[in-house]
């Protein structure tokens, strides 16, 4: 009898792990046979003016996006996006907040390369 209810636990253990990874390799079974073979993170840097070396001295913080972008559940979402239509990528896009910063950290560094007296003669 003890034999049993250890194969009964056993099997439902086994069950329940096979519950919790399916949706994630299914997640990235889509996204690696996507028809159109480029990540969803390079169109929307793309997008927003921003390209990977923009994101040099970060190349921890670009594959924590990377990583984000391959396991992202919102795919169709991202697409609509990048054809111009559908929701803000704030409100779907695991990515939003780092691309702001890339964003962000592209405008000042930009600003520094400015020299002053060029700024002094910018129309406000």
């Amino acid at each position: 009898m003890g034999t049993l209810i250890t194969t009964i636990v056993i099997v439902g253990l086994l069950l329940f792990a096979a519950a919790a990874v399916v949706p994630g390799v299914v997640a990235v079974w889509r996204r690696v046979m996507n028809d159109s073979g480029t990540l969803q993170l390079w169109q929307m840097m793309r997008r927003r003016g921003l390209k990977p070396e923009d994101a040099a001295g970060e190349e921890r913080a670009l594959a924590v996006a990377v990583r984000r972008c391959t396991l992202c559940p919102s795919t169709e979402q991202c697409e609509r996006w990048l054809v111009g239509e559908g929701e803000a990528p704030e409100s779907f896009c695991p990515n939003a907040t780092y691309l702001e910063n890339l964003e962000r950290s592209k405008r000042r560094a930009a600003a520094k390369l400015i020299p002053t007296s060029a700024k002094a003669a910018a129309p406000r």
